[in-house]
């Protein structure tokens, strides 16, 4: 008889088990393009395993000889086990109770299979960004693909190894944007690249062929992956890694997200043409950026602050475009016509928003009429698309040199040239 693989068995016999396969999967996968139908709108940590597409053969897989001999766990530490995922997958989730569970778990699996004793490693890393943790969560992800890169890991779920990777590009990426570190975006960008290459449905006989399969289901990723190649400076890489991802979102029809990866590419080649004097490089930049900013015209979304991130993305690459233009004396018109259009966009962006706000708030009925309510921010990593500025962006910070590297995390030659622009067009 079959031993049983008692991680996916303590899963089957928790109380998260009786749920609809369509609503959990037990180990995450790369998430895929069915993560669009997700609201946007929300903050809240979602584990990857719970935008993952489910599948109950997945589950199944885990009913099979462990990929190791080891002495079966007791009946007391499968019901750890049971205890910490449902702590984990159930809704709302307990983080902080989870991660105690997990860790308990994990000392007592020592002995188990080392594809089991990864997905746990990689469970609790999943927690510490939860609990924004990037720097726990960093050390387990690694933990986890040492394991599952060690001998008996090759039985591991094929999702596995890519999940982990793709997990400590966005620790390592949430580290670089907290500290503004190169060689930590340096890093991620590579775990990114091996994320996405491992993540490709077809084996294809290049590296690059099987990057662009990974990215076409999983553009979020791709994103990521450029802009950690922007915060590492190299900008012409990143052009075409943001490219790819606004093919991506476009082959899965997100076109919001979309133009907002090929506006990244523009302002990737507006850093490029702010640390070059070549006149060629800066033609193809004011090129690109124009038609990339056209292509925000007529973006159509159910989802209001996805559209207001497209505008506010708009109205930064329009800053990018005229810093460009300034630098030459003879296209300042120009440039001056950019930041103006630019500025009266994000201004009719923002009373927008405002107007959008009051009639939420005058709604209300009786007492509660007229009256704010009292929103809970939810703090979390950054580190996604989604994360980017919106309503709350306007003309006058882009001379805030904190905000362009913070928030927008442009690199400084772009900062040094949009702040000249911002400074001279207004005397």
């Amino acid at each position: 008889m079959k031993a049983v693989r008692w991680i996916g068995a303590a899963f089957l016999s928790s109380d998260i088990a009786i749920r609809s396969t369509s609503q959990i999967n037990i180990f995450p996968m790369i998430v895929d393009h069915v993560i669009v139908s997700q609201s946007s709108t929300s903050n809240n940590f979602i584990p990857y395993s719970l935008t993952a597409s489910p599948s109950i053969s997945f589950i199944q897989n885990w009913l099979v000889e462990p990929a190791q001999a080891a002495t079966p766990p007791s009946q007391k530490n499968i019901e750890l086990l049971q205890q910490a995922m449902g702590t984990f997958y159930n809704q709302p989730p307990n983080y902080a109770k989870a991660q105690e569970l997990l860790t308990q778990t994990i000392d007592i699996w020592e002995d188990q299979p080392v594809d089991e004793l990864a997905a746990l490693y990689r469970i609790r890393a999943d927690c510490q960004m939860a609990l924004l943790s990037p720097n726990q969560a960093r050390e387990d992800y690694t933990k986890a693909i040492q394991l599952l890169q060690s001998s008996g890991g090759d039985k591991a779920d094929p999702t596995e190894l890519p999940t982990a990777f793709l997990g400590r590009a966005r620790a390592t990426r949430s580290i670089s944007v907290l500290q503004l570190d190169e060689a930590f975006s340096l890093k991620a960008a590579k775990d990114y690249q091996i994320s996405l290459r491992f993540s490709s449905r077809e084996q294809w006989d290049t590296d690059r062929e099987n990057e662009e399969d990974g990215a076409a289901h999983n553009p979020y990723a791709a994103w990521e992956w450029g802009t950690s190649l922007r915060n590492a400076g190299l900008y012409r890489q990143a052009a075409e890694v943001h490219t790819l991802a606004g093919q991506s979102f476009d082959d899965i029809g997100d076109r919001p997200r979309a133009v907002i990866s090929q506006i990244d590419a523009g302002i990737d080649l507006a850093a490029d043409a702010s640390n070059s004097p070549d006149i060629k490089n800066n033609d193809e930049t004011k090129s690109f950026l124009s038609k990339a900013i056209a292509q925000s015209k007529g973006v159509e979304s159910q989802d209001i602050a996805l559209l207001q991130r497209v505008i506010a993305k708009e109205g930064e690459g329009r800053m990018a475009l005229a810093s460009i233009l300034w630098s030459n004396p003879q296209q300042r018109s120009g440039a001056e016509a950019e930041l103006g259009e630019a500025c009266s966009r994000l201004e009719q962006l923002q009373m927008d928003a405002i107007a959008r706000n009051a009639k939420s708030i005058n709604k209300g009925n009786g007492a509660e009429k007229g009256k704010l309510s009292a929103v809970a921010t939810v703090t979390k990593l950054k580190f996604s698309i989604d994360d980017q500025p919106g309503s709350d962006i306007d003309c006058s910070r882009f001379k805030n040199k904190r905000f362009l590297s913070e928030t927008l995390q442009w690199p400084a030659p772009l900062q040094d040239s949009v702040q000249k622009l911002v400074n001279l067009a207004q005397k």
